[in-house]
């Protein structure tokens, strides 16, 4: 039986859930005597037993620490800003059920909007993929980082792949027999990558690689890519 979980804090054999999932844990209409399940961000779960629910805040005891593994491969999302930034409220959701571990907006050639409102759009994805959390099961929430250009990319990833609309050889076919637990993406947003921008990120390792012969759109190639990538590095 799977029981709701939340984000809270725990104290001892105590758990306190407060603020915006106090509201949350509301809606879901818990009572006294409920069973649930704790994340602390901290990297641990626990069944608890709701015991008082307050005008701010619901308590209770817990029960057990309920044993986790995350996955093994991690995954950095490097993704040049579409126009419309809408688009990335969307896609916060399936990336973050998918296992991106970092996301790392980047102001290509064809990003139209400014760095300011990529900033200002960074806490609202950082809620969406709290949320999002708790529906997959996930640790820990995808890291939002500031925007960055493509020559001031940087990453420890062993391997390092951009995926090229123009590229005509390589596929992911080509990764199947490497091993490793970090992997760097890099995606290009609706004008599609310059040759000058391949030429920068080939200078810091990454590898072109095709999604096929059709063009997709950006939405599209992000799902596409990470499933991919998923697929190849988790066999």
């Amino acid at each position: 039986m799977g029981y709701p979980r939340f984000i809270g804090s725990v104290e001892d054999d105590r758990f306190f859930i407060t603020d915006e999932e106090f509201h949350h844990a509301k809606v879901r209409r818990v009572k006294e005597g409920f069973k649930i399940e704790i994340n602390d961000l901290q990297g641990n779960v626990y069944l608890g037993q709701i015991e008082k629910i307050g005008k701010k805040s619901i308590e209770g005891i817990i029960l057990e620490k309920i044993p986790q593994q995350e996955p093994h491969l991690n995954i950095q999302l490097f993704l040049a800003m579409p126009n419309k930034l809408s688009k990335i409220d969307e896609l916060i959701e399936p990336i973050t059920e998918l296992g991106v571990a970092e996301l790392i907006p980047v102001i290509s050639k064809n990003t139209a909007v400014k760095q300011s409102d990529i900033i200002k759009k960074i806490s609202k994805w950082e809620k969406i993929s709290l949320n999002s959390i708790k529906q997959c099961k996930r640790l820990f929430p995808i890291k939002i980082h500031q925007p960055v250009y493509p020559h001031q990319i940087q990453t420890d990833a062993k391997i390092k792949i951009v995926f090229y609309e123009k590229e005509e050889n390589r596929t992911m076919k080509e990764f199947l027999n490497k091993k490793t637990n970090s992997v760097a993406i890099y995606i290009g947003s609706e004008g599609g990558i310059t040759i000058e921008e391949i030429k920068i990120l080939s200078k810091k390792g990454f590898v072109s690689v095709s999604l096929g012969e059709l063009i997709l759109k950006m939405e599209t190639a992000v799902i596409s890519a990470i499933c991919q990538t998923n697929f190849v590095f988790n066999l």
